[in-house]
């Protein structure tokens, strides 16, 4: 039993937990670095189990042991905690773990840390490694004590029998079901749920669907349409034309309730797209057929999904449900689609201002063509992709995206003596590699050293969990504030009801009007105060909400800032690692250094850096004004006659 207490295995990884690492002196010396870390659901709604309690019980205990330092309080709010791709306080909680800024954590349970196995024994070693120990509440394990440690390791290795024998049984169960065509009915757009059960011969029971009539008649329209050599894109804007209500997907509705950053805004209706007629055109359960296992799940303890390339086996169901059209139309159609994929395969690739560029009027993010070429970036809310005209913004040429950081940087920082306006080749120009180079600042001079300071300052000094405590204690008095007048006003408005009731009475005092009059002047007075106060927690919260969204982008670009710092630091001193800097900063490090950039137009844009300050930059030329030049144009007749030779 001893050996098992110091020396448990990790049954994912293969690794040992050391009961010596996670006791080790430096940890237990002198007041150790506490945190704790919370998570909830957007569906938690028992007054137990909410944020605000369980913040205020951790903050409350972080502050009450002498022998701590409070390392903050990181949470997690509405996620459901299947996967951690996303969850940006528990990868922050585990990234300050290995940067020594935490010894020690308190989480209320295991499923509020991880429901997901191999990310709790992966989180687990991450702690083992950086010697911090963690406690949960409800189960009372403790990683300081070694019980716990092979307590832990021995749930974790039950829960991950547990989930191998779940997706066993599943796979086992869809391998006997599917052949079958036991397969369930879905409510896509032409067809609805009956509210009935229907159950086959081997006893598998699912829910009935019928065709809705008028969005039948669209359905079969649109394959008609594509059949005769329609673009998904003309289908999309005849429909939005015809005002034919859209389809709606779950995609959708989340938009339209909070759209996220570089998504369409909210108040906008897209209508009909050509991206939802190619979803439609590709599935089979308009010809009554069902095609299952188009996607299976690659690792059961991520749950993540895969497309399936044949890695599993697929069934065909035919005449699974009512068709809408038939076979031979929806073969038609499928020939011709893939005809069209085929056509337009290429291989994509990250490139430097992808997810960066947004648009000011509709909020998407632009995409980018021509890549090979010259790479032009546009909006895909123009009538290029949608079949709805919702945006009016213009493309813009590469070129003019590194004119405008470039001129940023040089602006911002001050780095020339004389302003150069809208030239591409500005590190040239800085270098005295091109015709009119310019003249250095002392700033410019320095330029590495600061930028290098610049990230390292957010890198290392990342109080995100400190600076959400200070803004929650705002918004909390400002809401108090708006309870407060509240109160008041409903107390003197009963006073004024008293008031008025004894006027109406026989021998009522005549004094109480002039104290109805006085009561009126003082809830006259709260209800102002009321507005202030609500006035002010609307802009705490909208902070609040915007810091969030700041903070979350930030913890994304964390490893390409890391790598930015590294690669700074082996740059040349003066103006040759300045020119060196500019250059990247436009192409591999875009991203360490620019949230986003908003494109108004070709000449106007606003430029979001990693530090939370913006630079409005104003261009007085655009790169596509120079394909209309004489030169350009002659240049276009020499090669038409070359081709025609």
């Amino acid at each position: 039993m001893q050996n098992l207490t110091q020396h448990t295995m990790s049954v994912h990884t293969g690794e040992f937990f050391s009961a010596e690492n996670f006791n080790r002196p430096e940890a237990r010396g002198g007041r150790q670095k506490v945190a704790a870390y919370i998570r909830v659901s957007t569906d938690r709604t028992d007054q137990e189990n909410s944020y605000e309690t369980q913040e205020k019980y951790f903050q409350r205990l972080l502050k009450q042991n002498a022998e701590w330092i409070s390392a903050g309080v990181y949470s997690d709010y509405g996620i459901s905690g299947t996967a951690h791709e996303k969850r940006t306080g528990f990868n922050r909680i585990l990234r300050h773990c290995k940067e020594g800024k935490i010894n020690r954590i308190i989480c209320k349970s295991i499923s509020r840390f991880a429901r997901n196995t191999k990310d709790f024994m992966e989180a687990l070693n991450v702690l083992r490694e950086s010697g911090v120990t963690i406690l949960f509440e409800k189960e009372g394990l403790d990683t300081a004590d070694p019980t716990s440690i092979f307590i832990l390791t021995t749930l974790a290795a039950i829960a991950q029998e547990e989930s191998r024998s779940i997706s066993a049984n599943i796979r086992w169960g869809n391998e006997k079901r599917f052949p079958r065509g036991d397969v369930p009915n879905q409510a896509i757009y032409g067809y609805r749920f009956t509210g009935e059960k229907l159950t086959a011969e081997s006893g598998y029971c699912c829910r009935a669907v019928e065709i809705v009539p008028e969005e039948a008649e669209v359905v079969r329209w649109i394959f008609e349409q594509v059949a005769g050599g329609v673009s998904c894109k003309e289908i999309a804007r005849e429909l939005n034309r015809r005002h034919i209500p859209r389809m709606t997907s779950s995609y959708t509705r989340k938009r339209m309730e909070c759209a996220a950053k570089g998504q369409l805004y909210s108040q906008i209706d897209e209508g009909w797209t050509d991206e939802q007629i190619n979803s439609m055109i590709r599935n089979e359960r308009y010809a009554g057929d069902v095609l299952v296992q188009k996607t299976y799940t690659e690792d059961y303890l991520t749950h993540r999904s895969k497309r399936n390339k044949g890695e599993v086996t697929q069934y065909f169901v035919k005449n699974h449900h009512p068709a809408i059209i038939s076979q031979e139309l929806f073969a038609e159609v499928k020939k011709i689609w893939e005809g069209q994929m085929e056509a337009r395969s290429c291989v994509r690739r990250a490139h430097a201002f992808s997810g960066r560029l947004i648009c000011s009027s509709c909020g998407r993010f632009y995409h980018v063509r021509n890549t090979q070429k010259r790479p032009i970036w546009f909006c895909p809310s123009t009538t290029r992709d949608n079949g709805k005209r919702l945006c009016l913004s213009k493309k813009v040429y590469e070129e003019q995206i590194i004119r405008v950081v470039r001129k940023a940087i040089v602006e911002r920082f001050r780095l020339l003596t004389v302003p150069v306006m809208d030239d591409v080749n500005v590190a040239d120009i800085m270098s005295g590699r091109y015709e009119g180079s310019a003249i250095l600042t002392d700033s410019a001079a320095s330029f590495v050293e600061q930028m290098v300071g610049r990230l390292e300052h957010i890198q290392r000094g990342d109080f995100i969990e400190r600076d959400r405590a200070f803004l929650k204690r705002q918004l909390l008095d400002a809401q108090a504030a708006a309870e407060r007048a509240g109160e008041h006003i409903r107390l003197l408005t009963s006073w004024k009801s008293a008031m008025e009731l004894n006027q109406e009475l026989p021998g009522g005092d005549k004094a109480a009007e002039t104290q109805c009059e006085i009561l009126r002047v003082q809830i006259a007075e709260e209800n102002e105060n009321l507005k202030i106060a609500k006035e002010e927690e609307r802009k705490r919260a909208g902070r609040m909400d915007y810091m969030e969204g700041y903070w979350e982008e930030l913890e994304a670009d964390h490893e390409c800032r890391e790598q930015a710092i590294a690669w700074m630091k082996g740059l040349s001193a003066g103006k040759d690692g300045t020119v060196e800097l500019l250059n990247g900063m436009t192409d591999a490090f875009a991203k360490a250094f620019v949230l986003s950039i908003t494109i108004h137009d070709p000449l106007h844009y606003t430029v979001h850096w990693f530090d939370d300050t913006r630079t409005e930059v104003e261009l007085y030329s655009n790169v596509e004004d120079s394909r209309n030049t004489a030169e350009y144009f002659d240049g276009q007749r020499m090669r038409s006659r070359y081709r025609k030779n």
